[in-house]
Protein backbone atom coordinates (compact mmCIF):
# COMPACT_ATOMS: atom_id res chain seq x y z
CA UNK A 1 0.00 0.00 0.00
CA UNK A 2 1.39 3.34 -1.01
CA UNK A 3 1.94 5.99 1.66
CA UNK A 4 -0.10 9.15 1.18
CA UNK A 5 1.79 12.41 0.90
CA UNK A 6 0.56 14.48 3.90
CA UNK A 7 2.71 17.55 3.21
CA UNK A 8 -0.02 19.52 1.35
CA UNK A 9 -2.45 18.85 4.21
CA UNK A 10 0.08 19.94 6.85
CA UNK A 11 0.83 23.06 4.85
CA UNK A 12 -2.88 23.82 4.59
CA UNK A 13 -3.32 23.34 8.34
CA UNK A 14 -0.35 25.59 9.02
CA UNK A 15 -1.77 28.21 6.69
CA UNK A 16 -5.15 28.07 8.40
CA UNK A 17 -3.50 28.32 11.78
CA UNK A 18 -1.57 31.39 10.59
CA UNK A 19 -4.75 33.00 9.31
CA UNK A 20 -6.49 32.25 12.61
CA UNK A 21 -3.67 33.82 14.61
CA UNK A 22 -3.70 36.83 12.32
CA UNK A 23 -7.46 37.18 12.76
CA UNK A 24 -7.14 36.94 16.53
CA UNK A 25 -4.38 39.56 16.55
CA UNK A 26 -6.47 41.77 14.31
CA UNK A 27 -9.49 41.42 16.55
CA UNK A 28 -7.39 42.18 19.61
CA UNK A 29 -6.02 45.28 17.91
CA UNK A 30 -9.49 46.40 16.88
CA UNK A 31 -10.77 45.81 20.41
CA UNK A 32 -7.88 47.83 21.81
CA UNK A 33 -8.56 50.67 19.36
CA UNK A 34 -12.28 50.53 20.15
CA UNK A 35 -11.53 50.73 23.87
CA UNK A 36 -9.20 53.64 23.20
CA UNK A 37 -11.83 55.53 21.21
CA UNK A 38 -14.47 54.80 23.84
CA UNK A 39 -12.12 56.07 26.52
CA UNK A 40 -11.41 59.24 24.52
CA UNK A 41 -15.12 59.80 23.90
CA UNK A 42 -15.91 59.21 27.58
CA UNK A 43 -13.16 61.63 28.64
CA UNK A 44 -14.49 64.27 26.24
CA UNK A 45 -18.04 63.73 27.53
CA UNK A 46 -16.93 64.04 31.14
CA UNK A 47 -14.95 67.19 30.28
CA UNK A 48 -17.96 68.79 28.60
CA UNK A 49 -20.21 67.72 31.47
CA UNK A 50 -17.77 69.15 33.99
CA UNK A 51 -17.64 72.43 32.09
CA UNK A 52 -21.43 72.61 31.93
CA UNK A 53 -21.69 71.75 35.62
CA UNK A 54 -19.14 74.45 36.43
CA UNK A 55 -21.41 77.20 35.14
CA UNK A 56 -23.42 79.05 37.76
CA UNK A 57 -26.98 77.80 37.60
CA UNK A 58 -29.50 80.63 37.65
CA UNK A 59 -33.15 79.80 38.35
CA UNK A 60 -36.12 82.21 38.33
CA UNK A 61 -37.27 83.50 41.71
CA UNK A 62 -40.75 82.99 43.16
CA UNK A 63 -43.29 84.81 41.02
CA UNK A 64 -47.05 85.23 41.55
CA UNK A 65 -47.51 86.53 38.02
CA UNK A 66 -48.07 84.32 35.01
CA UNK A 67 -45.89 84.68 31.89
CA UNK A 68 -48.99 85.99 30.09
CA UNK A 69 -49.23 88.79 32.69
CA UNK A 70 -45.57 89.63 32.06
CA UNK A 71 -46.42 90.02 28.38
CA UNK A 72 -49.43 92.24 29.14
CA UNK A 73 -47.48 94.44 31.54
CA UNK A 74 -44.66 94.83 29.05
CA UNK A 75 -47.08 95.63 26.24
CA UNK A 76 -48.78 98.38 28.24
CA UNK A 77 -45.53 99.88 29.48
CA UNK A 78 -43.93 99.79 26.02
CA UNK A 79 -46.93 101.56 24.48
CA UNK A 80 -46.60 104.36 27.04
CA UNK A 81 -42.86 104.50 26.60
CA UNK A 82 -43.05 104.94 22.84
CA UNK A 83 -45.17 108.03 23.41
CA UNK A 84 -42.80 109.47 26.00
CA UNK A 85 -39.42 108.89 24.37
CA UNK A 86 -38.00 109.65 20.89
CA UNK A 87 -37.59 106.29 19.15
CA UNK A 88 -34.95 106.15 16.40
CA UNK A 89 -36.39 105.57 12.92
CA UNK A 90 -33.25 104.34 11.24
CA UNK A 91 -33.65 101.02 9.42
CA UNK A 92 -29.93 100.23 9.39
CA UNK A 93 -29.55 100.82 13.14
CA UNK A 94 -32.75 98.89 13.88
CA UNK A 95 -31.51 95.94 11.82
CA UNK A 96 -28.11 96.01 13.51
CA UNK A 97 -29.52 95.92 17.04
CA UNK A 98 -32.16 93.39 15.96
CA UNK A 99 -29.56 90.98 14.55
CA UNK A 100 -27.58 91.00 17.78
CA UNK A 101 -30.74 90.64 19.85
CA UNK A 102 -32.14 87.74 17.85
CA UNK A 103 -28.82 85.94 17.98
CA UNK A 104 -28.83 86.24 21.77
CA UNK A 105 -32.49 85.23 22.10
CA UNK A 106 -31.71 82.02 20.20
CA UNK A 107 -29.07 81.26 22.86
CA UNK A 108 -31.39 81.52 25.89
CA UNK A 109 -31.31 78.16 27.74
CA UNK A 110 -34.36 76.06 26.94
CA UNK A 111 -35.52 75.87 30.56
CA UNK A 112 -35.83 79.67 30.67
CA UNK A 113 -37.68 80.18 27.39
CA UNK A 114 -41.23 81.45 27.43
CA UNK A 115 -43.02 80.78 24.10
CA UNK A 116 -45.38 83.71 24.57
CA UNK A 117 -42.60 86.26 25.11
CA UNK A 118 -41.94 88.52 22.12
CA UNK A 119 -38.49 90.07 22.22
CA UNK A 120 -38.17 93.40 20.42
CA UNK A 121 -35.20 95.77 20.23
CA UNK A 122 -35.48 99.51 19.73
CA UNK A 123 -33.10 102.45 19.98
CA UNK A 124 -33.99 105.63 21.85
CA UNK A 125 -32.60 108.83 20.34
CA UNK A 126 -30.84 110.05 23.46
CA UNK A 127 -27.14 110.56 24.05
CA UNK A 128 -27.06 109.54 27.71
CA UNK A 129 -25.94 106.01 28.50
CA UNK A 130 -28.97 103.89 29.34
CA UNK A 131 -30.66 100.59 28.51
CA UNK A 132 -33.66 98.80 29.98
CA UNK A 133 -35.99 95.87 29.41
CA UNK A 134 -39.70 95.42 30.09
CA UNK A 135 -41.51 92.23 31.13
CA UNK A 136 -42.36 89.92 28.27
CA UNK A 137 -39.63 91.05 25.89
CA UNK A 138 -39.43 94.75 24.86
CA UNK A 139 -35.83 96.00 25.15
CA UNK A 140 -34.62 99.57 24.59
CA UNK A 141 -31.10 100.97 24.20
CA UNK A 142 -30.16 104.64 24.07
CA UNK A 143 -28.12 105.82 21.11
CA UNK A 144 -25.53 106.95 23.66
CA UNK A 145 -25.06 103.34 24.74
CA UNK A 146 -24.37 102.26 21.16
CA UNK A 147 -21.94 105.16 20.67
CA UNK A 148 -20.03 104.12 23.80
CA UNK A 149 -19.59 100.51 22.59
CA UNK A 150 -16.30 99.75 20.85
CA UNK A 151 -17.45 96.56 19.12
CA UNK A 152 -20.39 94.23 18.55
CA UNK A 153 -19.53 92.19 21.63
CA UNK A 154 -19.94 95.17 23.94
CA UNK A 155 -23.36 95.93 22.45
CA UNK A 156 -24.21 92.24 22.90
CA UNK A 157 -23.08 92.44 26.54
CA UNK A 158 -25.61 95.16 27.32
CA UNK A 159 -28.42 93.38 25.46
CA UNK A 160 -27.58 90.01 27.05
CA UNK A 161 -27.75 91.59 30.51
CA UNK A 162 -31.16 93.15 29.83
CA UNK A 163 -32.36 89.99 28.08
CA UNK A 164 -31.52 88.02 31.21
CA UNK A 165 -33.76 90.27 33.31
CA UNK A 166 -36.63 89.39 30.96
CA UNK A 167 -35.90 85.65 30.81
CA UNK A 168 -35.65 85.44 34.62
CA UNK A 169 -38.81 87.57 34.94
CA UNK A 170 -37.11 89.86 37.42
CA UNK A 171 -39.59 92.75 37.18
CA UNK A 172 -42.62 90.71 38.26
CA UNK A 173 -40.55 88.59 40.67
CA UNK A 174 -39.47 91.83 42.37
CA UNK A 175 -43.10 93.00 42.42
CA UNK A 176 -44.04 89.70 44.06
CA UNK A 177 -41.85 90.63 47.02
CA UNK A 178 -43.82 93.86 47.54
CA UNK A 179 -47.14 94.69 49.08
CA UNK A 180 -50.55 93.97 47.58
CA UNK A 181 -50.94 95.70 44.25
CA UNK A 182 -53.42 96.54 41.57
CA UNK A 183 -52.47 94.81 38.36
CA UNK A 184 -53.88 97.58 36.16
CA UNK A 185 -51.58 100.25 37.64
CA UNK A 186 -48.46 98.12 37.91
CA UNK A 187 -47.31 98.73 34.31
CA UNK A 188 -46.51 102.37 35.07
CA UNK A 189 -44.66 101.45 38.23
CA UNK A 190 -42.52 98.87 36.43
CA UNK A 191 -41.86 101.29 33.60
CA UNK A 192 -40.79 104.05 35.97
CA UNK A 193 -38.48 101.77 37.93
CA UNK A 194 -36.66 100.08 35.06
CA UNK A 195 -36.13 103.34 33.13
CA UNK A 196 -34.99 105.19 36.21
CA UNK A 197 -33.81 108.77 36.34
CA UNK A 198 -36.02 111.84 35.86
CA UNK A 199 -38.15 110.32 33.08
CA UNK A 200 -38.82 107.17 35.05
CA UNK A 201 -39.82 109.16 38.14
CA UNK A 202 -42.35 111.21 36.16
CA UNK A 203 -43.90 108.08 34.63
CA UNK A 204 -44.02 106.27 37.96
CA UNK A 205 -45.76 109.19 39.69
CA UNK A 206 -48.66 108.76 37.28
CA UNK A 207 -49.42 105.31 38.72
CA UNK A 208 -51.26 105.27 42.05
CA UNK A 209 -50.82 101.79 43.46
CA UNK A 210 -50.16 100.23 46.85
CA UNK A 211 -46.56 99.30 46.02
CA UNK A 212 -43.59 101.64 46.12
CA UNK A 213 -41.32 101.99 43.11
CA UNK A 214 -38.43 100.92 45.30
CA UNK A 215 -39.88 97.40 45.42
CA UNK A 216 -39.33 97.16 41.67
CA UNK A 217 -35.75 98.39 41.56
CA UNK A 218 -33.67 95.33 40.90
CA UNK A 219 -31.79 94.01 43.90
CA UNK A 220 -28.05 93.40 43.84
CA UNK A 221 -28.80 89.69 43.62
CA UNK A 222 -30.95 90.16 40.52
CA UNK A 223 -28.23 92.29 38.93
CA UNK A 224 -25.69 89.57 39.70
CA UNK A 225 -27.98 86.96 38.13
CA UNK A 226 -28.44 89.09 35.00
CA UNK A 227 -24.68 89.47 34.68
CA UNK A 228 -23.96 85.75 35.03
CA UNK A 229 -26.81 84.52 32.83
CA UNK A 230 -25.89 87.19 30.31
CA UNK A 231 -22.35 85.81 30.22
CA UNK A 232 -23.68 82.32 29.56
CA UNK A 233 -26.02 83.51 26.81
CA UNK A 234 -23.19 85.46 25.15
CA UNK A 235 -20.94 82.40 25.13
CA UNK A 236 -23.71 80.21 23.68
CA UNK A 237 -24.27 82.82 20.96
CA UNK A 238 -20.58 82.88 20.03
CA UNK A 239 -19.60 86.21 21.62
CA UNK A 240 -16.69 86.73 24.00
CA UNK A 241 -18.42 87.24 27.38
CA UNK A 242 -15.55 89.41 28.62
CA UNK A 243 -16.94 92.14 26.39
CA UNK A 244 -19.72 92.62 28.94
CA UNK A 245 -17.20 93.53 31.63
CA UNK A 246 -15.31 95.68 29.12
CA UNK A 247 -18.51 97.57 28.30
CA UNK A 248 -19.21 98.29 31.96
CA UNK A 249 -15.68 99.64 32.34
CA UNK A 250 -16.08 101.77 29.21
CA UNK A 251 -19.32 103.21 30.60
CA UNK A 252 -17.71 103.97 33.97
CA UNK A 253 -14.75 105.75 32.31
CA UNK A 254 -16.96 107.88 30.07
CA UNK A 255 -19.31 108.85 32.85
CA UNK A 256 -16.77 110.46 35.18
CA UNK A 257 -16.83 110.44 38.97
CA UNK A 258 -20.59 110.80 39.26
CA UNK A 259 -21.23 107.46 37.58
CA UNK A 260 -23.65 106.84 34.70
CA UNK A 261 -27.41 106.88 35.17
CA UNK A 262 -27.53 103.33 33.82
CA UNK A 263 -25.16 101.99 36.48
CA UNK A 264 -26.75 104.02 39.28
CA UNK A 265 -30.08 102.38 38.51
CA UNK A 266 -28.34 99.00 38.24
CA UNK A 267 -26.48 98.34 41.54
CA UNK A 268 -22.80 97.99 40.82
CA UNK A 269 -20.82 96.07 43.49
CA UNK A 270 -17.05 96.54 43.37
CA UNK A 271 -16.44 92.92 42.36
CA UNK A 272 -18.85 93.05 39.38
CA UNK A 273 -16.17 93.00 36.68
CA UNK A 274 -14.23 90.21 38.42
CA UNK A 275 -17.38 88.08 38.79
CA UNK A 276 -18.16 88.45 35.08
CA UNK A 277 -14.60 87.46 34.14
CA UNK A 278 -14.76 84.41 36.42
CA UNK A 279 -18.00 83.24 34.83
CA UNK A 280 -16.57 83.91 31.38
CA UNK A 281 -13.69 81.55 32.18
CA UNK A 282 -16.13 78.87 33.39
CA UNK A 283 -18.07 78.93 30.12
CA UNK A 284 -14.82 78.97 28.14
CA UNK A 285 -15.57 82.45 26.88
CA UNK A 286 -11.91 83.23 26.38
CA UNK A 287 -11.18 83.24 22.69
CA UNK A 288 -14.81 82.57 21.77
CA UNK A 289 -15.41 83.12 18.05
CA UNK A 290 -17.16 86.40 17.29
CA UNK A 291 -18.64 87.30 13.94
CA UNK A 292 -19.54 90.84 13.03
CA UNK A 293 -23.19 91.86 13.09
CA UNK A 294 -22.63 95.21 11.40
Amino acid sequence: MQEQDTRPLQASRASCAGIGIALLLGMALMLRQTRFHVAVALAAFLTVSAQAAAQTRIDPDENRFSPAQDVELGRRAAAELRQELPIVRDREMENYVGRIGERLVAAIPGRLRQPQFRYTFQVVDRRDINAFALPGGPIFLNRGMLDAARNDGEVAGVIAHELSHVALRHATAQATKGQKFQFGALAGQILGSVIGGRTGAVIAQGSQVGIGTYFLKYSREYEREADLLGVQIMARAGYDPRDMANMFQTIARRSGNGGPEWLSDHPNPTNRYAAIDREAALVRGRGAPTRSDR
